[in-house]
């Protein structure tokens, strides 16, 4: 847990595990920080963007490919123009190509001012 650039804003770093367990522990930590909050009279309202005139940041995740306990995102040599094997390109054209609908999920609503 520490701070980071807009007024309020903390980030907390939750650990590496399976997709659908990862899903689990981000809402069961944030219905956690939001009834903590609530009980202190606190609002947690995990907006990228809080207020208009200060700094943001959002929810991230960072994505990892592994087969056997081995990485398949990263390439294992130096040929590669980003650093990713073949796998990890593919995997990141899907991840564009499906953009629009995982937005429907990882950014539902529109950041508005309360």
């Amino acid at each position: 847990l520490h701070a980071e650039a807009g007024k309020g804003q903390f980030e907390i770093a939750l650990g590496h595990t399976v997709a659908a367990k990862a899903a689990d522990n981000l809402i069961f930590t944030r219905e956690v920080l939001r009834a903590v909050a609530r009980k202190h009279g606190l609002l947690a309202t995990f907006v990228p963007k809080f207020a208009l005139d200060d700094i943001g940041s959002g929810s991230h995740v960072h994505l990892s490919l592994w087969q056997n306990g081995e990485n398949v995102f990263m390439a294992s040599d130096s040929s590669s123009k980003h650093g990713m094997s073949s796998v990890g390109e593919k995997f990141m054209a899907g991840v564009l190509h499906h953009l629009s609908s995982i937005l429907a999920f990882t950014a539902p609503v529109p950041n508005r001012l309360l």
